[in-house]
């Protein structure tokens, strides 16, 4: 299903903001990410378990049946009890008051924020349900980090959905609810509230005292499951299935990848955006600039249009032995060379330099308009989008990065490789190991260059992943025709070659 052209009908179906994204970890998806459109992971719940809002009611809310959003009693009783304790164990704010904060995003301890809440409480409890507001307040309240919602919070701490956290689980999300980020770094005061919380639901008869032993015998401990905010755009190039129901996604991201990928952008010196892709599928992305740039951004892409062009050349009439002009070209188009080559090379010199007065000849030899059409059919575009600089990899409306990952993969598809295409993967084996000085022969590597250099991309390719990559901005403007890209995944090369996993005995 994953795609780059086109949405997909799944995800046009309906709104997704909230659903939960899975990735794939050896055979069992594991929680990623939630479809979100800012940095926050607010997961949408189809379930809450109801004594996780009778338990609510009872720690935060005794008269939440009771009263039109506003309870002055409880605000006395809080007082009095905090006055008490010598610290501040109640609080006097209602459920509905809370919900208000939340959706005001207001933390502010003034006056005009106090008047905001109430009045969004009272107007809160006018359109919806007691019901409705508990189902409300369970998917907006914040826990801590960048999560919010009782499902991601599930996700985050223990790497379950709501209806499998046990009871202790449950205690504990409850526990934390006064300060999510003060609790997870001071455990030993979680540890005093959850015990707290389970004494109070014990003496309540909410609880049995057996019940209440195993909570403070089995006190549970948080993992780390950082869940990925992922823009609702990015969710069509990536979904195996969609359930609606369980408000979830099937995706086809490998965690290992994934990993690779994100620490790939986040130890990058300048911006830069990564995409792996195998058989159809992304299985990995990450970008300096926000999770959908490799998928929405269309750019030119340079030379990595030449193996391409190359195979198709020589399909089609140009030799292995024929030379073409490398200085100059016969439709008079001046063009920029990195650096001064022979007078006249072969085609594969031409791939292998990237040199492009050869390409422009050897295209221009065969047709430029059958070049055109060859890159509209193979990239699914119209004619019109090409013209002779798209030679030199520019086109009218720009490829994304993910684009050009899926072409390659399927354009050097093992079980469909003609002898040329063998024969132009063994040029580019040849660059992989000029360029990363790494000797195996079932890796290939093409550059490019576009926007005077200020962009550069590889694509890193063995016979089942392609790694697409595209670094912006120079502000240091390396006058190399790699940029500093090379170096980058040269010091990077011993994770990517993880990725890889190349057999050093298999040869194209």
């Amino acid at each position: 299903m994953s795609r780059c052209n086109a949405k997909t009908n799944d995800s046009k179906m309906k709104n997704i903001k909230g659903y939960v994204i899975y990735q794939k970890e050896n055979d069992l998806d594991i929680p990623y990410g939630v479809v979100s459109e800012d940095n926050e992971c607010q997961a949408e719940t189809y379930y809450i378990p109801s004594n996780l809002k009778s338990n609510l009611i009872q720690f935060e809310d005794k008269r939440f049946f009771d009263h039109n959003g506003i309870d002055f009693r409880a605000i006395v009783r809080a007082t009095y009890e905090n006055i008490k304790a010598g610290e501040i164990i109640q609080g006097g704010s209602t459920i509905t008051q809370q919900l208000s904060r939340n959706i005001i995003r207001d933390n502010r301890k003034s006056f005009s924020r106090k008047i905001k809440e109430i009045i969004k409480a009272i107007d809160l409890e006018n359109k919806f349900t007691k019901n409705e507001i508990l189902e409300l307040y369970f998917n907006q309240v914040y826990f801590g980090k960048n999560i919010r919602g009782i499902r991601a919070a599930g996700l985050s701490y223990f790497g379950k959905e709501v209806e499998k956290l046990n009871h202790a689980e449950q205690l504990y999300l409850l526990t934390i609810l006064r300060g999510p980020n003060f609790y997870i770094k001071n455990q030993d005061k979680a540890f005093k509230r959850f015990r707290f919380l389970s004494n109070s639901l014990c003496e309540n008869r909410k609880i049995s005292v057996k019940r209440h032993n195993k909570n403070i015998n089995s006190y549970v401990s948080i993992q780390e499951n950082n869940l990925h905010p992922v823009k609702e755009t990015v969710v069509d190039f990536i979904t195996k299935k969609i359930n609606e129901k369980s408000k979830l996604v099937i995706s086809t991201i490998d965690k290992d990848i994934q990993n690779f990928a994100r620490k790939f952008v986040r130890e990058s010196k300048y911006p830069i955006s990564i995409v792996a892709v195998k058989n159809k599928q992304v299985l990995a992305f990450a970008s300096s600039y926000g999770t959908d740039y490799p998928f929405i951004l269309r750019t030119n892409v340079g030379s990595t249009l030449k193996p391409f062009i190359y195979c198709f050349l020589r399909e089609n009439g140009i030799s292995s032995n024929e030379y073409f002009n490398s200085n100059k070209n016969d439709i008079n188009w001046p063009v920029r060379e990195v650096f001064f080559q022979n007078h006249y090379i072969s085609l594969k010199d031409a791939l292998f330099s990237s040199n492009n007065n050869a390409f422009i000849n050897a295209s221009n030899k065969v047709g430029l308009n059958k070049v055109f059409l060859f890159l509209s059919e193979l990239f699914n575009k119209d004619i019109t989008e090409f013209f002779p600089s798209s030679i030199l990899g520019a086109t009218k409306g720009g490829i994304s990065l993910c684009e050009l990952a899926l072409i390659y993969s399927k354009y050097f598809n093992e079980p469909n490789l003609t002898n040329i295409k063998s024969e132009c993967l063994n040029i580019l084996n040849t660059i992989a190991k000029s360029k990363l000085n790494y000797n195996v022969e079932n890796i290939f590597l093409k550059t490019g260059t576009t926007n005077d250099n200020k962009e550069n991309l590889a694509i890193i390719k063995n016979a089942d992943i392609t790694f697409a990559i595209l670094r912006n901005e120079n502000p240091a403007y390396d006058n190399s025709k790699d940029g500093n890209l090379m170096k980058y995944i040269k010091t990077s090369f011993k994770y990517l070659e993880r990725m890889l996993k190349p057999n050093k005995n298999y040869k194209w």
